[in-house]
């Protein structure tokens, strides 16, 4: 093969149009003397970004957008960033929300319970309800003290003498639910020769299908109660009968002078015997417990209490029918709307326990636990010092009880019910 001749094959596809820059001089010159050959590549889409951005930004008439524009629009671009953003949103609504719909009404709430409990408050005028002289009613018992040998003592006491252990089982509203009561005292395995004793909180008769079934249940267990209003009907139904000397009339049914409700209670007063009238008579308006350890000084009342009026300058009506509370006047009511008396007495009992907690060695001692019935539609509601036992049971909901055993140990038993009247 001659010096200096290549002879190469047939061009390719790929050989046209090839420029060959291997000979050009400013290539030898370039490769010989400057840096390595991978430095002088250019990437095209660099150069012609940089070409456009120079003649946008050179077009007379146009404004340059500043750079920390063009940062923020970066930013904001950023799919993290829009996530982000969007949690933070949600959190900062829903907390909006929480402190509007929740947080704020309880401060609120909280702040007109403490100012209605300030003495301050009072004017000097009128007082708070109760300050005054209370009604009077010969034909009630307004308080009766349990007998101490049935409410539970201490561990010590209770673990020293293995015989002796006291249980009270508290019962709310039965409403002549006699079947569901036998269950629940069943369930609780209550047995009145080891101890137990069996409290209610009122309202045993009417509405359901066996009341004078619950009264001799209750006869028999030598059961404590309080008068609850249902109790108060019946009996000045009773009483009214009896002044009238219509005790043995069976034509009620055809008279129009009564309702239909009137007529069911009145049958009902006509039902009970003496015996046992007399027995539902005996029964008090409240209860004096007497002092639980870990509860304070214990009372049990059909409906509520007035914070800060001594048990005997309650207002027995209102004790067997008040559901709410006035948070100036202090003035109990029936109706269902406004501040519930429960929630008012917990945070007045709250407020005396904290007085007492640095100065006295058993503070809780100091305190009063009311066990009510009653309000059915706040149903079951256990607080501190407030026990609220009606769940409903004669309108289908449950029949609960609450017992209390040696050291203030509580728990809460509760059964079905089928429901026997609609309202």
């Amino acid at each position: 093969m001659a010096t200096g001749h290549f002879q190469s094959g047939p061009k390719s596809d790929v050989d046209e149009g090839f420029t060959p820059t291997t000979h050009h001089p400013s290539y030898s010159r370039g490769y010989q003397s400057s840096r390595p050959l991978i430095e002088s590549a250019r990437n095209g889409w660099q150069s012609q970004t940089r070409t456009q951005y120079h003649h946008a930004s050179s077009s007379s008439g146009e404004i340059e957008t500043p750079q920390w524009t063009q940062m923020v629009q970066s930013i904001a671009s950023a799919p993290r960033f829009r996530r982000y953003a969007l949690i933070y949103l949600s959190v900062f609504i829903f907390g909006l929300i929480g402190w509007r719909v929740w947080v704020s009404p309880r401060l609120q709430e909280r702040t007109s319970l403490m100012n209605s409990l300030d003495p301050n408050s009072r004017t000097n005028a009128d007082g708070h309800f109760g300050a005054n002289a209370t009604p009077q009613f010969n034909e009630l018992i307004q308080i009766k003290q349990l007998d101490p040998n049935l409410v539970p003592g201490d561990l010590a006491g209770a673990n020293a003498d293995s015989k002796k252990k006291q249980r009270l089982v508290i019962v709310g509203d039965v409403h002549g639910c006699k079947q569901e009561l036998e269950k629940l005292l069943a369930k609780v395995n209550f047995n009145q020769k080891s101890g137990d004793h069996l409290i209610f909180v009122g309202d045993m008769i009417n509405k359901g299908p066996d009341s004078i079934g619950v009264v001799d249940l209750a006869r028999e267990y030598s059961a404590s109660s309080v008068r609850g209003n249902h109790e108060d009907r019946i009996l000045l139904h009773r009483r009214e009968m009896a002044r009238t000397n219509s005790l043995a009339d069976t034509d009620d049914a055809e008279s129009s002078l009564h309702s239909p409700r009137e007529l069911s209670e009145r049958a009902l007063a006509r039902s009970f015997s003496d015996e046992q009238v007399q027995w539902l008579e005996s029964c008090p308006v409240i209860l004096d417990v007497g002092q639980i350890p870990n509860m304070g000084h214990v009372v049990v009342v059909h409906a509520g209490l007035v914070p800060e009026i001594e048990l005997e300058r309650q207002d027995p009506v209102s004790v067997m029918t008040m559901r709410t509370i006035d948070l100036h006047t202090h003035v109990p009511s029936s109706r269902k709307k406004g501040m519930n008396w429960a929630k008012m007495y917990d945070q007045h009992q709250s407020v005396l326990y904290s007085g007492f907690e640095s100065t006295t060695e058993n503070p809780r001692a100091k305190t009063m636990t009311v066990v009510y019935g009653h309000d059915a539609h706040s149903s079951l509601s256990i607080r501190t010092f407030t026990k609220g036992l009606d769940s409903g049971c004669v309108k289908g909901g449950k029949l609960t009880a609450l017992v209390i055993e040696d050291g203030g140990k509580q728990s809460i038993v509760q059964v079905s019910c089928p429901g026997y009247v609609k309202d």
